[in-house]
């Protein structure tokens, strides 16, 4: 029997690291370790991590030092579903891995395929990639395309999964016809425990996704979810423009959410066709490497979510 990998997450304890740690433990193929910052050290959280036989290890992101690189000592791989804030500390993070022997570097992409030059999100992102690279650092970078958990117009805005939801979700562009890829946040981890197994994946990047719909598609499952009717507000491409304009004059938050919706809805990144092209990072179709794996369709998770919600 070949030796168990060892697996660190950092931000184990948010939605995409829960997914992502539940992926693994469920493979029973890892050593599964959480990179926790001291400050955090007696959450309930984390007590919960170590009654599931996960190994805690005290390591801030944002203050990596020698420390850090005896920390990453022994991991065969680093997954970082950290806050977006420590995007930029990533680099530090990186030295200490490749210092530490580290083989395999999966940073906190977990998004959309886009181009540069569109999101300046994506663009930091993608600083970080291109660092990887230039240390010789082994890498996977994993995007996964929406996830069905934060698509579905919530019944109120106390259900908000984001900043805007409640409103946004109600939103077409254009004739609504735009298509993006979607995959159930429980899914994630699943495929993430399939990709780090994979030799296949070192060095690459996999696109993980479930299905594609369009924005109208998807306000017709809520209808039908909900026995409802939705009366969609009509954004005209001119007017996402402006939109678009209006949230890079802004900065921060705003620009990045806007951002995200004229990648979606008006340019149409997000789907597999563009994710596999050079010019998106050429991605390997996480589907096609592993077409045992059955993700949650939207409709039945529409079907609960609403069931759930009334």
């Amino acid at each position: 029997m070949s030796q168990k990998q060892t697996v660190i997450i950092f931000g184990a304890t948010g939605k995409t690291g829960t997914s992502v740690v539940n992926g693994l433990i469920d493979s029973h193929k890892f050593n599964v370790v959480a990179a926790v910052r001291p400050a955090s050290k007696e959450k309930p959280e984390v007590e919960q991590l170590k009654s599931r036989g996960v190994e805690i290890r005290h390591i801030d992101i944002e203050t990596v030092d020698d420390s850090t690189v005896d920390a990453l000592r022994g991991v065969d791989v680093v997954i970082s579903t950290a806050y977006y804030t420590t995007i930029p500390a990533q680099k530090q993070l990186a030295d200490a891995a490749k210092k530490a022997g580290v083989k395999r570097f999966i940073p906190n992409d977990w998004a959309t395929p886009c181009i540069r030059g569109i999101r300046k999100f994506y663009d930091d992102k993608g600083a970080i990639q291109d660092y990887i690279r230039e240390i010789g650092l082994g890498y996977t970078f994993i995007d996964v395309g929406l996830w069905h958990q934060a698509i579905f117009p919530p019944p109120d805005k106390s259900q908000e999964q984001y900043p805007g939801q409640f409103e946004r979700s109600r939103i077409i562009y254009g004739d609504g016809h735009v298509k993006s890829a979607f995959t159930d946040l429980r899914d994630i981890g699943t495929f993430v425990a399939r990709i780090v197994d994979d030799p296949r994946t070192l060095n690459q990047y996999v696109f993980v996704w479930g299905e594609e719909a369009t924005k109208r598609q998807i306000l017709d499952i809520t209808e039908k979810a909900r026995n409802i009717k939705i009366v969609p507000t009509v954004v005209s491409p001119a007017d996402a423009e402006k939109q678009l304009a209006s949230a890079r004059a802004a900065g921060g938050i705003s620009q990045i959410l806007f951002e995200y919706e004229y990648s979606w809805w008006v340019r149409g990144d997000n789907i597999i066709e563009n994710a596999k092209k050079p010019e998106y990072g050429g991605a390997l179709d996480a589907r096609e490497l592993y077409p045992d794996i059955k993700p949650r369709t939207m409709i039945d998770y529409a079907r609960s979510f609403y069931s759930n919600s009334s």
